[in-house]
């Protein structure tokens, strides 16, 4: 006997069926279950001068570790960047997220976000006073974290940051105690030209959501003006701007990159939550754009997390640098 032929809204409708009686996906497992039941990973969270502070470390880690202390990008806060925060904790850092102004913070429940003046808001958090801002915060926020954690080895710090937390880590390389700096889709700006070795990672496909920097080049103008041998460039091709936020969705941790991560080429393994209205893309959880968390957690860094890791065990252990990728200044 010849069964009829379905047709093709039938089979997706008993696809959908047949979901629903299996009860679909599985739901993802918190991020804090994932780090430290399958990667090893102690978190932690206190405050400083009324500033939440993210603690990742990996588990049984010893006093006396190196720092990295993580400035995240706008609208995002203190557990931003998780997988850049996970590769360096697993090559032996102590790594310190930290949001130093709430305005940065509460960006996407701005009234200039609830009006969709995206752009306007870029404006607002990049100009000279806000950055200034930045700046006083996180000078006035340092003694604090040192006094909250004066186990860790300050004498070998490193500062990171992506987008406006970018900015302010080149702005603050002259500073002490910063033997080292990571700037990840830094905006078109001046930077001291000396200071801590400093590391700009971008890629050819960092375009800007809110509309202020008009090509991807152009994040790499700081790197262009510092002295030579003080600086190095990573371009990582096709990256887009939300991935490289390093910011996983708010449900969890993807089966994508637990995969990759057990192949060696995910969260950098060397052997050593937003709310509020959505906003660009750009690595939290806010998209329409090409890119939010979500796309973030799918784009493989692991190029960048090993070279980035490698860089710091340069500048804060005095290794031999191992990173091809990386072109000097």
């Amino acid at each position: 006997m010849t069964l009829p032929r379905l047709s093709r809204r039938t089979l997706l409708l008993t696809s959908l069926a047949l979901a629903a009686c299996a009860g679909g996906p599985p739901t993802p497992k918190p991020w804090a279950e994932t780090a430290t039941r399958e990667l090893n990973l102690a978190l932690a969270s206190f405050e400083v001068q009324g500033r939440r502070v993210q603690l990742t470390r990996s588990s049984g880690a010893g006093a006396g570790q190196p720092v990295v202390v993580y400035l995240p990008g706008l609208g995002q806060g203190a557990d931003a960047g998780q997988r850049w925060a996970t590769a360096w904790a697993q090559a032996g850092y102590t790594v310190l997220g930290l949001q130093p102004l709430e305005a940065d913070a509460a960006a996407w429940r701005s009234e200039l976000a609830r009006t969709g003046e995206f752009r306007e808001l870029g404006l607002l958090h990049y100009c000279d006073a806000l950055r200034a801002d930045r700046l006083a915060a996180l000078r006035r926020l340092l003694p604090a974290l040192q006094a909250a954690q004066p186990t860790l080895d300050w004498s070998r710090a490193a500062l990171a940051g992506y987008e406006t937390g970018a900015q302010t880590a080149l702005d603050a390389r002259g500073d002490t105690p910063w033997r080292a700096v990571i700037a990840i889709s830094p905006p078109a700006m001046q930077a001291p030209a000396q200071g801590a070795a400093a590391l700009v990672v971008t890629s050819d496909m960092d375009h800007d959501p809110l509309g202020l920097v008009r090509r991807p080049g152009e994040r790499r103008q700081a790197f262009d003006m510092m002295a030579p041998g003080s600086g190095w460039l990573l371009n990582l091709g096709n990256a887009a701007h939300a991935a490289l936020a390093g910011t996983l969705a708010p449900d969890g941790w993807h089966e994508q990159d637990q995969l990759r991560g057990r192949a060696g080429g995910g969260m950098g393994a060397r052997g050593g939550g937003q709310g509020g209205p959505q906003g660009p893309a750009g690595g939290g959880a806010r998209g329409p754009r090409s890119g939010s968390a979500t796309e973030a957690a799918q784009i493989d860094l692991g190029d960048a997390l090993r070279d980035s890791a490698a860089f710091l065990d340069a500048r804060l252990r005095g290794r031999v640098l191992d990173a091809p990728r990386l072109l000097p200044r």
